[in-house]
């Protein structure tokens, strides 16, 4: 019966234990971003430009010529060497703007750019250098 009663009695406070002090997480430096290219115009062309990394930021804006008649724009981003359609970065009616994170292959690169009504600027910024060699 006593070992029962003892069994059955109060547990005993928890005991708190100091937590270990925290360590300070060395967080590496962002790589500044290189700008590879600049455009601004209007109506259709296409543009190229060169990655060393293959990892850039696309930033596109996008204005109507007239207010009253909204227009349109694609941006496209395709293969320098083949012409080989990639990616998407853009298919907007009216004005606005965005921006894309790309990562891919070091390699040459170009934008086909299809606008009716609009001026448009592209920018284009590496985010990730490249390796001294």
């Amino acid at each position: 019966m006593m070992v029962l009663a003892a069994a059955c009695g109060d547990p005993k406070p928890a005991t708190q234990s100091a937590a270990p002090a925290a360590r300070p997480v060395a967080v590496p430096e962002p790589t500044p971003a290189r700008q590879l290219g600049s455009w601004n115009g209007a109506g259709s062309t296409t543009l190229g430009f060169v990655s060393e990394s293959g990892s850039f930021r696309i930033t596109w804006m996008a204005q109507n010529q007239d207010n009253a008649r909204p227009g349109t724009f694609v941006l496209t981003l395709r293969s320098g060497i083949s012409g080989r359609p990639i990616k998407v970065i853009a298919d907007h009616r009216s004005a606005g703007g965005g921006s894309v994170e790309f990562g891919d292959d070091p390699r040459m690169y170009e934008f086909l750019v299809e606008s009716a009504g609009i001026n448009w600027h592209i920018a284009v910024d590496e985010t990730f250098a490249p390796r001294p060699k």
